[in-house]
């Protein structure tokens, strides 16, 4: 049960069966809560900078509205992850490929599914977004130019292996996204 109450200027909340700031309990939340957080984001985005940004940005955002965060309606972290999943969203919303949008389509097809299940360029979008310039660039050697692994590996003066494997995390990354958003 929430209450709040004015002291001396200072908001308390009942939680926990004690009365503490918003500032206490929020920090207590933010520690109990970062590593599950953290990792959420971090399995779903490209690399560690990126996934920061976002776990940083979605507590900041928690942060400031801190005060309409219910407990009896959802966990703390459970709460924080909806808000980076948001978060997730407007930043692949901002990373636009560099290929051409019309052949992107057959690209993500043959990567995660058939045509009936992709009908939304945002999702394209979304789904390629999640990757970096090169693992974009092996996809779509790959599945729009039909290139086998070792002529990609040739090509870019890789490791067969290392095309494989990149390949095969990117597709990863791919589904990944795009079974967390149940799409």
């Amino acid at each position: 049960m929430r209450s709040h109450a004015v002291d001396g200027g200072a908001r308390l909340r009942r939680s926990r069966g004690r009365v503490t700031t918003c500032e206490q309990e929020f920090t207590e939340l933010y520690l109990e809560s970062y590593p599950f957080v953290y990792n959420y984001v971090r399995y779903r985005m490209a690399n560690d900078s990126e996934a920061e940004d976002i776990v940083s940005e979605a507590y900041l955002l928690a942060a400031r509205s801190f005060e309409r965060f219910d407990p009896s309606r959802a966990k703390f972290s459970t709460w924080v992850i909806t808000i980076a999943i948001n978060c997730m969203r407007g930043y692949w919303r901002k990373q636009r490929p560099t290929v051409d949008l019309e052949e992107v389509p057959q690209v993500v097809f043959s990567v995660v599914g058939d045509e009936s299940q992709v009908d939304d360029r945002d999702e394209v979008d979304m789904l390629l977004g999640v990757l970096d310039q090169e693992e974009r660039e092996l996809v779509l050697m790959k599945y729009r130019d039909g290139k086998r692994n070792v002529d990609i590996a040739d090509e870019l003066g890789m490791n067969q292996s290392t095309v494989s494997t990149k390949l095969f995390k990117a597709i990863g990354k791919m589904r990944a996204v795009r079974e967390g958003y149940g799409l």
